[in-house]
């Protein structure tokens, strides 16, 4: 997904001067009824906002009307942003483009950026990408963020020609030396896809991580499948991180994955991975915990590993009655480890009542799956008579 900055930082009191921001209503009524273009623009954006007033967006709409037709240049840009996405009338696209223009042609940034939009989306005129540029590129040269990154995303998608990936990402990278996160994040897609060398530009993790320590949840995300994929001990534990912000951010990739059982083993896997020792008993105790979820969705590696934790007593205390449940319900699907752990358990009388009928069927199973260990064991079991058997008569013997 191309995240597209197209509104303009618009209705915000950053945006006023430090005057108008301290005034009291009553203070800028009494300027706006003097026709005092900059209290009217005040009074509409905290009309618009409902700050300090009720909210009201056709009076918003007037006052911000009056202070641009009197030439207040954040106003006409304001404006512009009123009659486009309909606040307090219905949306007009071609009074829009003409408000931003306006604004544009008499230097202000965010209208360039704005005005940009309407001609690359083709909103109350004709689409133009190429026209679109040249207004981004003026933005940009101001030092406007948003400027960078709308270039960047049209000369990567190519709208009207061939796409420039170099230039895309030259762009994005001065983007994000005006701390504009959303460029990291398609810079950090471009190295993934390899469109760009990365030798000038680092990693894509390098640039997700960025992205994602500001919030963005597609670059959380992105960012942990990376660290998923690099594997290791540390590394899972940051991308479990990651997943969870986004997933709080209602990312829905990010929920899915966490709630997928395929996910959730292989991030118990992650956690206990690497190096003698990397992995604490915390991670192991967590681990666990993520062998539970994949397990109760039937996931049958997932049921035989948690098993043999269980088992062992990895990241938990011993408790052999519960791993012959798990042993049992990887054993049901087919798992030959599984039928011969299980086996082993009836035989010693551990976790379950000693069962050594039971323990040799189990083996037989395991044994026909081609199960080296259970074949073993299972001939020592039957001692001189596994001989005079072929495997089929005693398989079918032991059902």
């Amino acid at each position: 997904m191309i995240f597209r900055t197209a509104i303009l930082v618009l209705l915000t009191a950053a945006l006023l001067p430090a005057a108008a921001q301290e005034a009291s209503i009553d203070e800028l009524v009494a300027r706006a009824k003097k026709r005092d273009a900059e209290a009217e623009y005040a009074l509409a954006l905290r009309a618009y906002e409902g700050r300090g007033v009720p909210r009201d967006a056709g009076q918003a709409l007037r006052l911000m009307e009056r202070a641009a037709q009197r030439g207040h240049l954040e106003a006409q840009n304001a404006f512009g942003f009123f009659l486009q996405h309909g606040v307090g009338a219905a949306a007009d696209p071609a009074r829009a483009r003409e408000w931003y223009e306006t604004a544009a042609a008499r230097g202000l940034a965010r209208a360039q950026v704005n005005l940009g939009w309407m001609h690359e989306q083709g909103l109350g005129t004709e689409r133009a990408p190429a026209l679109a540029l040249e207004w981004y590129r003026k933005a940009a040269a101001q030092g406007l963020a948003e400027g960078e990154y709308n270039a960047a995303n049209l000369l990567e998608s190519g709208a009207g020609a061939p796409p420039d990936y170099a230039a895309a990402a030259a762009a994005y990278e001065r983007a994000i030396r005006e701390k504009f996160p959303p460029a990291d994040y398609r810079l950090g897609q471009l190295l993934e896809q390899r469109r760009v060398d990365a030798a000038p530009y680092g990693s894509a993790l390098a640039h997700y991580q960025a992205a994602a320590h500001a919030g963005l949840a597609d670059a959380q995300f992105a960012a942990a499948r990376l660290l998923l994929t690099a594997g290791g001990t540390a590394n899972t534990r940051e991308a479990i991180d990651w997943l969870q912000q986004a997933a709080r951010q209602a990312h829905a990739p990010a929920k899915t994955m966490l709630a997928d059982p395929a996910s959730q083993y292989r991030i118990a896997l992650g956690l206990v991975a690497g190096p003698a020792g990397a992995a604490g008993s915390t991670d192991a105790a967590q681990a666990l915990e993520w062998l539970r979820r994949a397990a109760g969705q039937g996931h049958r590696e997932a049921q035989l590993r948690l098993a043999i934790a269980l088992e062992e007593g990895l990241g938990t205390a011993p408790d052999p009655e519960q791993a012959a449940s798990w042993y049992a319900k990887a054993a049901d699907s087919g798992n030959a480890e599984a039928l011969y752990r299980l086996a082993l358990l009836y035989d010693d009388g551990v976790g379950v009542t000693r069962d050594t009928v039971k323990a040799r069927n189990l083996l037989g199973q395991a044994t026909e799956l081609g199960h080296a260990g259970a074949k073993e064991r299972l001939t020592r079991l039957l001692g001189p008579r596994l001989p005079q058997l072929d495997g089929g008569e005693l398989f079918r013997g032991m059902r």
